[in-house]
């Protein structure tokens, strides 16, 4: 190639380097006005940033920021979605009276066709009333008492204790739901406050181990978080003996509540225990 046709061929242009570039912003910067347009570009509007992408789902590890409280009230009662045509036989002026007899007294729990027709105490230990009738009196049958650590009307469970009796007295009775059959036609029974009837229906009767060290401690269940609730409530279902609830519909944290009726299993000193778990359709 001659000289002409060298002269004839442009040059490509050589692009300036990053560091001319910089020293250039650099350069208006300092000379005065640069800088409003340098804050200008980094202020400038943006699509805002679409906060719903983080969640507790994709970081679990961050749910700790979302944590659920007890409900501070009573739940609300919705209307049975089946007929009932069970009808309350606690009568409240009874348990009333019984209070003003003695104020530990705190309510009643009925079962139809048993024994169990009782007032029921509660004390600041769950020691107090194992030998003493609902009077405070020293009974060796005791009498019927709610743990202390519970309020029937807004605890997520409730647990109410009597003694295994030969005679069928106390919470003999809560056995007889190991037979299926005589379970369904007794599916329902009451348990009342000093103002208020409760009606429930029967979720399962369990044999288990209740004493410290068991895999399922269902009487540490009283009032709970969310995951122990579904815990607590699947377990009931996992090891129940006989089921009479819904399986398909098990209680739900913040809506339901449960109650719990414990017996010994039998006479041996084993740490055995019989309990009808049961569900709260409402106040009757």
């Amino acid at each position: 190639m001659n000289n002409e046709e060298q002269q004839k061929t442009p040059k490509k242009k050589k692009l300036p380097s990053v560091r001319t570039i910089l020293l250039s912003v650099l350069a208006g910067l300092l000379s005065g006005g640069g800088i409003v347009g340098l804050f200008l570009y980094l202020h400038q509007e943006e699509e805002p940033f679409p906060v719903h992408c983080v969640t507790a789902e994709a970081h679990p590890e961050e749910s700790i920021f979302f944590k659920e409280t007890d409900p501070p009230t009573e739940p609300p009662t919705e209307p049975p979605t089946e007929p009932i045509t069970y009808e309350m036989q606690i009568d409240l002026q009874k348990v009333q009276d019984h209070h003003a007899v003695n104020p530990d007294v705190i309510g009643w729990v009925y079962i139809q066709d048993t024994p169990i027709n009782y007032p029921v105490v509660q004390y600041s230990d769950n020691a107090y009333y194992m030998d003493k009738n609902w009077q405070g009196q020293y009974s060796f049958s005791g009498c019927i008492f709610a743990d202390y650590q519970c309020n029937i009307p807004l605890s997520q469970n409730s647990l109410l204790y009597g003694h295994n009796m030969g005679n069928g007295t106390m919470f003999h009775a809560v056995k007889y739901y190991k037979d299926a059959e005589w379970g369904n036609e007794h599916l329902y029974f009451e348990v009342a406050t000093l103002g208020k009837r409760y009606l429930y229906k029967a979720l399962s009767l369990n044999v288990l181990y209740g004493e410290a060290g068991a895999e399922f401690d269902y009487w540490n269940c009283v009032n709970m978080t969310r995951p122990k609730f579904e815990w607590f409530v699947q377990n009931i279902y996992e090891t129940s003996d006989v089921w009479y609830g819904d399986a398909e519909k098990l209680p739900e944290y913040g809506k339901d509540r449960i109650i719990s009726l414990q017996t010994c299993n039998s006479g041996a000193n084993d740490g055995m225990r019989c309990i009808l778990f049961a569900q709260c359709i409402g106040e009757r």
